[in-house]
């Protein structure tokens, strides 16, 4: 075998490679399942002071006390300097956002990229349903937004956002005690008590987000897409005018009323 050949076949595999990696859309569902698997192996290696729930669905009243909505959170570490309340994000490329604007976008090279909702928000959210469900004053809780260490952060914000080599010193950074020993492990067991991870209290969670984002007058009237977070733009089709998601095509959520 010649060695032009061999490097004539190494090359149409690079070819293929790049190929593959710009044009294959990866599941979001399965992306974001492996990155909190490698946040809480993470989380393991954590002192015994700290003490470790992943992916707790908690009762959300905070939204609206009458649906009866659930919330579901990553991760949650209950220690003596705090209450972290850890939202995971196994994105790549460039994060662009802040801490007030609605929506983050991701951008690749070869791509125009897609937005999100803002992480920041969503998991203020998950901390003010888990404050208000144990009655405790929210001072006590961390929030902090973990991403890919494939990715590259351009983000301002005064909530940590940290990728996930950085989350282990992020958490042993806060050295005050503001929770006694005996309140850690309380307010551990009420977690637990109230985490409604069940398989068929998750499937109600499913649900319960549908229902949510189904209310169109709080989503679509904003301009965000209810079933991505992305953002909605006016576009051009056979029959006329209508808003698409700006996540086209991995998002095909369209809208034809007026926003």
């Amino acid at each position: 075998m010649s060695i032009v050949f061999v490097i004539a076949i190494a090359f149409c595999l690079i070819i293929l490679l790049v190929f593959v990696s710009n044009n294959v859309n990866i599941n979001p569902e399965n992306t974001g399942v492996a990155g909190e698997r490698k946040v809480s192996y993470i989380l393991q290696s954590l002192p015994q002071e700290y003490r470790t729930i992943n992916n707790a669905i908690i009762p959300d009243q905070i939204t609206d006390p009458i649906k009866k909505y659930t919330t579901q959170i990553d991760h949650l570490v209950v220690s003596p300097y705090g209450v972290f309340v850890i939202e995971t994000k196994n994105y790549s490329g460039w994060i662009f956002g802040n801490e007030k604007s609605k929506r983050w976008k991701e951008t690749f090279k070869t791509t125009e990229g897609k937005y999100f909702y803002n992480p920041i928000k969503q998991n203020w959210g998950h901390t003010y349903a888990l404050a208000e469900h144990l009655n405790i004053n929210i001072r006590v809780f961390m929030p902090i937004v973990v991403f890919s260490d494939n990715c590259e952060l351009n983000v301002k914000a005064a909530t940590p956002v940290v990728h996930m080599s950085n989350l282990k010193e992020t958490l042993l950074n806060y050295k005050q005690e503001i929770i006694p020993p005996k309140e850690v492990e309380s307010i551990y067991n009420r977690i637990i008590k109230m985490n409604l991870i069940e398989e068929a209290v998750d499937n109600k969670h499913i649900q319960s987000i549908r229902e949510r984002y189904a209310d169109k007058e709080i989503t679509v009237k904003q301009g965000i897409c209810p079933r991505c977070g992305g953002e909605l733009k006016l576009r051009k089709g056979k029959y006329g005018e209508f808003y698409g998601c700006s996540n086209y095509p991995s998002c095909k959520f369209t809208y034809n009323g007026r926003i």
